[in-house]
């Protein structure tokens, strides 16, 4: 299955930029991969745009709004129409193919807290100057909106573009921009980049091992536990989970700390989508049979949202008849998959409890993390990064869940042919994340019998291992 061209934008403010170190900058671009990198905010960013060009690959562009002499118009980038607009004037008589992206520092709130309001600031004028492009078919990318920021204002589709992306608390993002029209959002937080993605170092820490000269993960990881525990502040047991995070991050695998087993049995692996963070429908359960390349992917699918049990009643009708009480794995389960379907089934299909109450669960994020099992390998715990880095390739689909969750909320409200979802594209992105659940549990049970060998525990080749769950 082909996806349309896609062009990422990562976004970062100026006084990120400036403050972080190469290990950081170098880390944040490596992660993202960005075709562009935007500047955002409101402040002027001369420093940091002549960093990023020395920082960057040619092929990188380097967009700064707000800059002295900023680059501007149309271009294509990796098969992607954009239009550059540092200033209103740019966006005049545009004769550029549709859809596009225009991205720019245009558009900012204002937040009038008497009356509880928030405007868009510059929409008048911007609108004048769009003129007739102002259609469902641009997407404007505001760099002075905040990340996550959506709204339709009449026909201009507005996206935020993380106004203080990587200021204090606020994460780093990226933007997937389609040439299909559609924007899919990522996000990064800084304490995952540099030495601070490694499990017990923060700011002092990091300070500390860098002047030691162990300025990266690789310089950690071939130092040892035995060499970080001379460091000041630094005792056996934080050197020994310092060591451990690093050569997990460096050598892309999991070290386990524990000889705890996976759950007995041949496991079912299962992920869900739904309508939102917040679900009132379980529109789709997959479930792959098989951990290796020959797994078989079945789905149960209910397209009308009239019925919010049918996809549960099906998927529950199947495991009775055909699970053979095997035991059922979904990455982060015990904070979502299962907590949703426990509520769905009690309140759409009782019918069913007895067989869901009877279901052996497991979650390897929270056997992983929150048990402290493992270290997992990923530069987040997220799934997709943790699958990465033992190795799974992801189908490039072009979604992520929250996108998944919209398109579905459109269909619920208006079930008509311009709303209705590309199932099958739909289908593969849920297929994607339970082969790349089944990836790290591969991992997992590979890493436990290497414990069970060097620790002479009572560990064999048939050793199973347990859960990763909480998030």
């Amino acid at each position: 299955m082909s996806s349309p061209a896609s062009a990422r934008v990562a976004a970062a403010s100026p006084v990120f930029v400036e403050r972080a170190t190469a290990a950081e900058l170098d880390d944040w671009l490596s992660y993202f991969e960005p075709d562009v990198v935007a500047l955002a905010g409101t402040e002027p960013g001369r420093r940091a745009s002549s960093t990023l060009r020395r920082t960057t690959d040619d092929d990188t562009l380097v967009f700064d709004p707000n800059g002295h002499d900023p680059v501007r118009g149309p271009r294509r980038i990796a098969g992607v129409q954009f239009v550059l607009a540092p200033t209103v004037a740019d966006l005049a008589d545009l004769d550029i193919g549709r859809p596009a992206v225009v991205l720019s520092g245009l558009l900012s709130l204002n937040v009038d807290r008497a009356a509880l309001s928030t405007s868009l600031a510059g929409l008048d004028e911007y609108r004048e100057a769009v003129g007739p492009t102002a259609t469902d078919e641009f997407v404007h990318l505001s760099t002075r909106l905040p990340a996550g920021y959506r709204r339709d204002w009449d026909g201009l589709r507005v996206v935020g573009a993380g106004a203080d992306a990587g200021v204090g608390d606020e994460p780093l993002v990226a933007f997937d921009c389609r040439a299909d029209g559609q924007v899919l959002e990522h996000s990064l937080r800084r304490s995952n980049l540099g030495l601070q993605a490694l499990d017990g170092v923060g700011d002092t820490r990091a300070r500390r091992l860098r002047e030691a000269g162990l300025d990266s993960r690789r310089a950690v990881a071939d130092a040892g536990a035995e060499e970080l525990a001379e460091l000041d502040g630094l005792g056996d047991s934080s050197a020994d989970r310092i060591a451990e995070s690093a050569r997990a991050v460096t050598d892309g695998a999991v070290i386990r700390r524990t000889d705890a087993r996976l759950p007995p049995g041949d496991p079912l692996f299962v992920d869900i989508e739904t309508d939102g963070l917040s679900p009132t429908i379980t529109w789709l359960v997959g479930v792959l049979d098989g951990a290796g390349a020959d797994a078989t992917y079945r789905s149960f699918v209910q397209r009308d949202p009239d019925d919010p049990g049918g996809a549960i009643r099906e998927f529950l009708s199947w495991y009775d008849a055909e699970g053979d009480g095997r035991p059922v794995v979904a990455y982060n389960g015990w904070s979502f998959d299962f907590q949703v379907l426990d509520e769905h089934v009690a309140e759409h299909c009782p019918e069913f409890a007895s067989v869901w109450d009877g279901m052996e669960r497991f979650d390897p994020y929270r056997w992983a993390v929150r048990d402290d099992n493992a270290v997992l390998p990923g530069r987040t715990n997220r799934l997709e990064d943790v699958a990465a880095a033992v190795g799974h390739e992801s189908t490039q689909t072009g979604l992520t869940g929250a996108a998944v969750a919209r398109a579905y909320r459109a269909w619920m409200d208006d079930q008509s042919p311009e709303t209705e979802l590309d199932w099958e594209r739909f289908d593969a992105y849920c297929e994607d994340d339970v082969r790349a659940l089944a990836a790290i549990w591969t991992a997992l049970d590979e890493s436990g019998r290497v414990v069970s060998e060097a620790t002479g525990g009572a560990g064999t080749d048939e050793t199973t291992q347990g859960t990763l769950s909480d998030w």
